[in-house]
């Protein structure tokens, strides 16, 4: 009986372990949401407060480009992140030992 709760306890341990991580790319989209509101936001501010018409689309067009830049930055670093942790150590042998 307890060689089944432990596996049980196991099984719950991997299952919570790997479900509490986010999906790779769930956080990248969240920069290019966030820069298109904001910076809309600030251009329709600055619409109102200097009497235009423009800032708002500026003010989007500029969020898009630095969300974009910001997703693809984010993405970077985590698939980087990935290959680092599932990369082999290099072997301290030089060229002239491995044709050997």
């Amino acid at each position: 009986m307890t060689t089944t709760a432990a596996n049980v306890r196991s099984a719950m341990a991997e299952s919570s372990a790997t479900s509490s991580e986010p999906p790779r790319s769930s956080s990248a989209p969240s920069y290019l949401v966030a820069g298109v509101l904001f910076y809309g936001f600030v251009g329709w501010l600055l619409d109102q407060w200097l009497g235009t018409r423009f800032l708002v689309a500026a003010g989007v067009l500029l969020g898009g480009g630095l969300g974009t830049y910001m997703m693809i930055v984010q993405l970077r670093r985590q698939t980087d992140a990935e290959q680092g942790h599932n990369s082999v150590k290099p072997s301290n042998k030089t060229s002239n030992e491995e044709s050997e």
